[in-house]
């Protein structure tokens, strides 16, 4: 408003005013500032440097305040951003302090001279006010242009529309974006259709990818297992700690490879195999057609034979561990089992404790990541490797398998197998998680780390592997083994005269079931009863059936004996991968050194073993101490390390 217009609202009685007259009797009049609109008020106690009441900014909108952050809490291109203005600031303060002109006119030929210099970037003289207050203030967030970033995180969709959307897109069937837009508008039309119309396609299709956590959309659309593969933290394990022998862990591993059997069938054969978690070697291996509990027993007399009993084995839940004279029922043990007998499994014998992994968490188990390693340096040395899908199924296939001479036969691929397990993969450097010992073979971490060495003689170890009978009673034809369907009884005169009716179990070698060893309930050896052959011969047409169930029961021991005849690995053709593997396992089995722990402990089958006798006169016994003796010999190489 003019200065007239004013005067006139005065003497018309339209403001309220004082009006009074100056020395030289001229009227002027007095404006209460309540008169005045808001804006005008304000702008006069600014223009007056005088403090603004508070009734005034009661009803102005606050000025937006940037929440303080530090600069590691901005992306890289803001960091980058920021560091971008205080570089002009400071060439602006370095321009004025050096320039003849005065700041004014300085500033405006700095204006001129950025923008020639960097013509993509905004700048003003009121810009570089606005972000040389922000840098005193300490408000590295008004160097940024935050120009639209008011509306980030934001949407056009509605929330019942978004979460309706959800239902079907969070769904294991994994139905595609474009999907579940169209089932959210056909819902929306018989329940909400005041929704409608839905933002564009395009909306949901960002807010799926930015909206939507990671590990929300993988358990949503994937599962659960997939969620805690990929997603769910994970516990560490620490092998400082741990001596070699102490955890072995074990499975089965498919082969990628067709081999022959001997009727000429193209199959792929099954590795079962017990892994040493401290060292990384593979300790006791057996190649079968088919995984079992028998297979684990022998794979794992293997490993027993060549480097002793170890005091913990880690397995997954397959029937082929938890068997109930391997290694106990486990959690499958039934509700209605529970308080029934159950003969000593064979790792309790063994003094073997057992832990099971968690249902269906491969992640758990380290073995799972050597099979791997068998994988892609074992079973791709073939030229009959299948892959492990069909994507990574060779072109060459085909061709190679219509020759069957191209084709190894079980036989051969076994003496393979456990050559490169024993001498080439074993001998491959140390990559686990102790870091002082890379650099060193996984055999040598083995030998330095195996504190003690459990063993048994080949009597003990043969009684303690032997499989069990679940409790029967003596009857009138003896005790019995069932095989194939079939029952073979074991009897003898003194076992029905002394022991009629009694409850046992019975121990055998599936090997040799010509006989078995006899134990009450409370595990106490009574006698081995052998089989009664004239009992078999009267089933007469049946003793064909016998003679097939005793073949199959032996058909998981054949590869074994046929290791026996082997006298040299079978070479394929010229020099190939599958060569040199070969010659340098067989390289390191020449060198092979042969182990020699500081305590080797005994185990022997009976739990009470016969005390040896004393000599007339030997009062003072010695006791050794074999705790004592393994924490001597930790201490004594922990002071040669130092």
């Amino acid at each position: 408003m003019s200065e007239r217009h004013i005067r006139r609202l005065a003497s018309n009685g339209d403001i309220a005013c004082i009006v009074k007259k100056n020395k030289n009797n001229q009227q002027y009049y007095k404006i209460p500032l309540s008169e005045l609109s808001t804006a005008e008020q304000l702008k006069y106690y600014k223009s007056n440097n005088i403090e603004i009441p508070d009734e005034l900014l009661a009803g102005r909108k606050p000025k937006a305040q940037h929440q303080h952050k530090e600069f590691d809490e901005f992306s890289a291109v803001q960091r980058e951003k920021i560091a971008e203005w205080i570089r002009i600031l400071n060439a602006w303060d370095e321009y004025c302090a050096t320039s003849k002109l005065q700041k004014v006119p300085a500033t405006e030929k700095f204006v001129q001279l950025q923008k020639v210099a960097n013509p993509d970037l905004n700048i003003s003289k009121g810009i570089l006010y606005r972000k040389k207050k922000a840098l005193k203030a300490d408000d590295l967030a008004g160097l940024l242009d935050n120009r639209g970033s008011w509306k980030k995180g934001t949407s056009s969709i509605p929330e019942e529309a978004w979460q309706c959307f959800l239902s079907f897109y969070l769904d294991e069937a994994q139905h595609p974006i474009k999907a579940c837009y169209e089932y959210t508008e056909m819902w929306l039309k018989r329940e909400a259709p005041q929704l409608l119309p839905l933002p564009a396609y395009a909306s949901f299709y960002r807010k799926v990818q930015t909206a939507i956590p990671k590990p929300v959309e993988i358990m949503g659309r994937e599962g659960m297992k997939a969620f805690r593969d990929r997603c769910a933290p994970y516990i560490r394990r620490t092998y400082e700690g741990m001596a070699s022998n102490e955890w072995w862990i074990a499975d089965n591993h498919t082969f990628d490879v067709q081999t022959k059997g001997e009727n000429g069938s193209i199959h792929r054969l099954y590795l079962t195999a017990f892994f040493d978690a401290r060292s990384g070697i593979f300790t006791g291996c057996y190649v079968t057609d088919t995984p079992s509990s028998q297979a684990t027993l022998i794979a794992l007399r293997k490993g027993i034979v060549k480097y002793g009993i170890p005091e913990n084995i880690y397995v997954d839940n397959g029937r082929e561990f938890l068997t109930f004279d391997v290694g106990g029922l486990g959690h499958r043990l039934k509700k209605s089992q529970k308080d029934k007998f159950a003969p000593p499994p064979v790792f309790e014998r063994l003094g073997i404790k057992m832990t099971n992994a968690i249902v269906r968490n491969a992640k758990a188990k380290i073995i799972e990541r050597r099979f791997r390693d068998v994988k892609d340096r074992l079973s791709r040395l073939f030229p009959t490797y299948t892959g492990g899908n069909v994507v990574e199924r060779p072109e060459r296939l085909k061709k190679v398998i219509k020759d069957t001479d191209n084709i190894p036969t079980d036989f051969e691929f076994t003496q393979v197998v456990e050559d490169i397990l024993n001498y080439y993969m074993n001998e491959k450097p140390y990559s686990g998680a102790v870091s002082s010992d890379s650099g060193k073979t996984r055999m040598q971490v083995y030998r330095e780390q195996l504190k003690e060495k459990r063993v048994a003689s080949e009597l003990d170890l043969n009684l303690m592997l032997m499989r069990s009978t679940r409790s029967q009673k003596v009857g009138r034809r003896g005790v019995h083994l069932t095989v194939a369907g079939e029952k073979i009884d074991y009897s003898n005169d003194d076992l029905i005269l002394n022991h009629f009716g009694e409850s046992v179990y019975c121990r055998y070698d599936p090997e040799d079931i010509s006989e078995v060893r006899i134990y009450d309930l409370d595990d106490n050896y009574i006698m081995t009863a052998h089989t009664d052959n004239e009992a078999v011969l009267a089933y007469g047409s049946s003793k064909d059936a016998v003679t097939q169930a005793l073949r199959k029961v032996k058909s998981l021991e054949k590869l074994t004996k046929q290791e026996l005849k082997a006298s040299q690995i079978t070479a394929f053709g010229k020099q190939t991968a599958l060569n040199l593997v070969l010659a340098t396992a067989e390289a390191n089995k020449e060198r092979a050194e042969e182990i020699n722990p500081k305590v080797i402990s005994v185990h022997h089958a009976d739990k009470e073993l016969a005390e040896m006798q004393v000599a007339v006169g030997q009062n003072n016994i010695v006791k050794i101490d074999k705790a004592k003796m393994i924490r001597n010999l930790e201490q004594r190489q922990n002071n040669e390390e130092e």
